[in-house]
This record gives structure tokens, C-alpha cells and sequence, in this order.
């Protein structure tokens, strides 16, 4: 039977399976058929390392300015959906925002009484949902601290639903721009009071950072700003929940290791670390090919999509050993959940800063920790990977 009668793994790929579980059949493609064109999803899947981190690399091949960009439709023009010149001038200004100059008192004076105050309130029961009752809130709470809105919870949550909505619209289905259209102007609305009060009074919020940060005499129009903010609604809400009740619940997958570390506080990190790898948040890099391209032997045409799959990189044995195992003394090296090149999640700190603060205020408040028995954990998904629920029993220390 000749290659083209057998057809492609790609064609036989559905949109369902890869959000049930990706993982085997990102096996079976970094093996057989590394870059590989997925008419379910409409994209170009590139699973191996070495080709993932040449994507993101080379910016000038594989732009992050798609066409259409829904990024830019929905926000504005901003850090994710641009390139060039343009991108690393944005860069440049909101990068120092995050820096740990202004951002490293966060875990002690933002995080922390935050994740005591959501612990505090189910320390008693002996159950809780640790994503809805702990990874969620405190996401949604930190977040709009740290970005300076005064908005309540549930309508950043909104916010963050309807601009999601517009940001995925790949098939431009007008019913959703304009669901998403609305959010952006909502926003909008919201920040410039907010800016009119940071003119004259700065504080230590994301948004007064990018307000007062200056380049080379070069400032952020406000415009800029209302638009990268959106990026940072979108970016940082549900992948910031995502990565703390992720490596949660591998944790409790895992009872032995998650023993270690709530005996050992120390190990928190490298903890953190190995579980993004394992499940990556953030599944993938959208990219578009600026001109014909080679990847692994296919050639790839001028204005394809192509989706650098971060969440296969992170399991590719040509990269790591025995890659499926779970293992927190793991060391080699880095993962690519974050991004890598230009693209580098800007606020792969301030996350991190979230899961280590949390994890630990967990740790100290409560012991005994596991999956309760009787409740089923779904998770789901293969661009943003979320576990439904982390359903877990306890004892007060």
C-alpha cells in the first residue's frame, strides 16, 4: 500500500481526541509524521523539539503576526500578534514591568495573604475543590491586583471568557467578534479613568508600570497599553490557574513525590517545574510561515498555520529520558511551556511567583493531602490543558 492510499495521521485526527487526551497521539507524530497537516483544527502540527524551538526561534519565517490575526482583531495591535520592529519597541517598554525589581514583593505582600485568606476558608472542612475553591480565585484575585483594575471577579472572568472567544475566532464567525468586540471596549472604558488617576500617582501595578515606563523618551500610548492589557487578561487569568492546579493535581497523581515536598519546602520549585513540563498549560505557539519553509523534510507553504506544539516538545525522548515519567528530581534542563525566542512569556514570573506562594501556603496550612476517591478528575484540552476539578480530602496542621 503506497503512502498516499494509506493517507496521513493528520487526516484521521479529531478535534475531540486531542482534547481528551493529546499525549499518544503527539507520541505517534513525533515518531512518524513530525509536521503534519491537521484538517480538524486547520493547522500544521510541529511536534518534535528541535523543530517547536525552530519555529519560535525565527520570527522572520514564522511570524507571530498571522493573517487574520485574531489577536490583533480583537485587542488591537499588541506584544503577541506582532513582530519586528514593532514588537521588540512594546517589549522593550512593558518588559521592566515585570522584572523582579518591580514584581518581587508580590509573593509576600500580594500572593500570600491572598492564598491565606482562600485556604483559611476551607481549612476546616476537610474537602475542597483546590481549582475552584483555591487555583482559580487566586488567579482571578492576584491578577487584578497585580494589573491595577478595580473591577469584580466574575466580570474579569467575564472579560477574560468574551476576549478568549474573539482571540480563538479563527473562523471569523461574526456572532463571536462582536461578543468579543464589546469585552475590548469595555476594557477600554474601564482603564481610562484608571490612567487618568496614575498620571499623577503612580503605584506598583502593571499598569502604572507600563503608564510611566519609558524607553529612550519612548512611552506606550494609551491605546498600547488598553491593548496589551487585554493580552495579559487573556494570558495570564486562565494559564495562571491552569499552571498551579496542573501541578497540584500531578502532585496528588503522584503521592509519593507530593510527600517529599510538603516534607520538603525546598523542593517546590523543581516540583513546579517538571509538572509544567508534563502538562503544559499552554499547549501550543500559533505561528504563520512568511514564505515557503522546510521543517523536518516537508515543505510547508508560503501563509500556512503552523502549530509549534510546546506540549510535545516537553515529551520528546530525543530531549529528555523515559520523558512520560513524572519526576520532580529530574535535571535536564529547561522545558519550552512558556515559549522560547521573542515570544518568551513575559509573565512566566509572576506565575511562577503564584504556584510557589500558593503551593506553600497549602503546604503549611493543611497535611494529609490526596484525591478524594469518590470524585472523578477530567482534564481536558490541548491548546489550554485544565484539569475541571482537583478534588481533594485533608486535615488541618
Amino acid at each position: 500500500m503506497s503512502h498516499a492510499e494509506a493517507g496521513t495521521i493528520g487526516e484521521t485526527i479529531t478535534e475531540d481526541a486531542l482534547e481528551t487526551d493529546p499525549y499518544p497521539i503527539y507520541a505517534r507524530l513525533r515518531e512518524e509524521e513530525p509536521v503534519s497537516w491537521v484538517p480538524a483544527v486547520e493547522l500544521w502540527l510541529v511536534t518534535r523539539w528541535a523543530d517547536v524551538e525552530h519555529v519560535d526561534k525565527s520570527p522572520a519565517v514564522f511570524t507571530g503576526e498571522t493573517d487574520p490575526s485574531t489577536l490583533n482583531r480583537t485587542f488591537g495591535r499588541n506584544l503577541l500578534g506582532s513582530e519586528g520592529d514593532y514588537h521588540e519597541r512594546i517589549r522593550s517598554i512593558i518588559y521592566p514591568a515585570f522584572r523582579a525589581d518591580k514584581i518581587g514583593h508580590y509573593p509576600d505582600e500580594v500572593i500570600a495573604p491572598i492564598a491565606i485568606e482562600l485556604v483559611e476558608a476551607f481549612a476546616s472542612k476537610g474537602e475542597a475543590d483546590l481549582m475552584a475553591d483555591f487555583a482559580s480565585p487566586l488567579s482571578v484575585r492576584v491578577l487584578k491586583r497585580v494589573l491595577g483594575l478595580e473591577v469584580e471577579d466574575d466580570r474579569l472572568v467575564r472579560w477574560f471568557g468574551e476576549l478568549a472567544t474573539g482571540a480563538s475566532n479563527f473562523s471569523h464567525d461574526p456572532e463571536k467578534q462582536a461578543i468579543a468586540d464589546a469585552a475590548s471596549r469595555e476594557v477600554d472604558e474601564h482603564v481610562g479613568p484608571l490612567l487618568d488617576a496614575l498620571e499623577g500617582k503612580p503605584d506598583d501595578t502593571v499598569l502604572s508600570n507600563m503608564l510611566h515606563s519609558e524607553i529612550d523618551g519612548d512611552r506606550l500610548t494609551r491605546q498600547e497599553i488598553a491593548s496589551n492589557l487585554k493580552v495579559m487578561i487573556v494570558g495570564g487569568l486562565q494559564a495562571t490557574s491552569d499552571l498551579i492546579a496542573l501541578t497540584l493535581l500531578t502532585l496528588l497523581q503522584h503521592p509519593d513525590q507530593l510527600a517529599e515536598v510538603m516534607a520538603d519546602h525546598s523542593l517546590i520549585d523543581p516540583a513546579i517545574e517538571e509538572a509544567v513540563r508534563w502538562h503544559a498549560p499552554v499547549g501550543t505557539s500559533t505561528r504563520q510561515t512568511t514564505r515557503e519553509a522546510e521543517l523536518s523534510g516537508v515543505r510547508l507553504p508560503a501563509g500556512a498555520l503552523v502549530a509549534a506544539v510546546l506540549a510535545s516538545a516537553n515529551r520528546d525522548k530525543r530531549n529528555y529520558t523515559d520523558p512520560d515519567r513524572f519526576d520532580i528530581h529530574r535535571r535536564e534542563g529547561g522545558h519550552l511551556s512558556f515559549a522560547t525566542g521573542p515570544h518568551l512569556c513575559i509573565g512566566a514570573r509572576l506565575g511562577r511567583y503564584e504556584a510557589r506562594t500558593g503551593l506553600r501556603v497549602l503546604f503549611e496550612r493543611l497535611t494529609n493531602l490526596r484525591l478524594d476517591p469518590d470524585r472523578e478528575v477530567v482534564v481536558r484540552g490541548w491548546e489550554f490543558r485544565s484539569p475541571e476539578s482537583v478534588p481533594v480530602l485533608f486535615e488541618e496542621v
